[in-house]
């Protein structure tokens, strides 16, 4: 069983791979390609990694233990699965879905109760800084795209937004991910229903009170 010293040191290295990987490399000097990978022998050389005496072991035991599959290795490469602010990452690491694929899908965006009067009136779910707006469904089982704290879910109008060119992807850890519009917003007209869960404990049972959207 392993330690708390060494739990909060991987937890440590894994917020260090996160932002280095996901918003920090450029700023950071890193060579990253693409596709958003980056030499792991160049992050073992950073010092937000080398403070924690960080070597391929490590990376290598994080990647394969991290429950919401963050991370990818490919030869001597890493990168991040999906969460990107970087805007010279391309989707080459994603799979873009059909409205085949996604209409047998029950896609939705994990959030709060207290956010969602801030969804409304900033016209719905917007990317923000990232290049992504991070969603998730049943079908797929995947906690990656929802955080712990959600007790709403906010289920997307499939068909409303393909019919206005909004493209959707899958990542490597199965997270559903879409620019949105050319604002980056999927508007609060395409959301089709918001449901307040019953158990917050299990995001597997999706069972929850329909709230209506037009009174909040």
């Amino acid at each position: 069983m392993m330690s708390n010293s060494t739990a909060k040191r991987d937890i440590s290295i894994s917020k260090s791979l996160s932002y280095l990987l996901r918003h920090g490399a450029e700023k950071e000097n890193l060579s990253i390609d693409e596709s958003g990978y980056v030499k792991i022998s160049q992050l073992l050389n950073h010092q937000r990694l080398k403070s924690f005496k960080t070597t391929f072991d490590d990376i290598s035991r994080i990647v394969k233990i991290n429950d919401k599959q963050r991370f990818q290795i490919k030869d001597d490469l890493i990168c991040a699965t999906q969460g990107h602010s970087m805007k010279n990452i391309n989707n080459e690491n994603l799979q873009l879905l059909t409205k085949e694929e996604l209409i047998n899908l029950h896609v939705y965006h994990g959030t709060t109760t207290s956010k969602l009067s801030i969804i409304k009136s900033s016209g719905g779910l917007s990317r923000m800084n990232r290049n992504h707006i991070h969603l998730t469904c049943k079908e797929y089982c995947t906690v990656s795209g929802i955080k712990k704290q959600s007790n709403v879910l906010i289920f997307i109008d499939i068909n409303k937004c393909l019919n206005q060119g909004i493209k959707f992807y899958k990542s490597l850890n199965n997270v559903i991910l879409t620019e949105g519009d050319e604002q980056g917003y999927i508007k609060w007209d395409n959301i089709e229903k918001i449901i307040q869960l019953n158990n917050t404990h299990n995001k597997d049972n999706l069972q929850g009170i329909e709230l209506n959207k037009d009174e909040i």
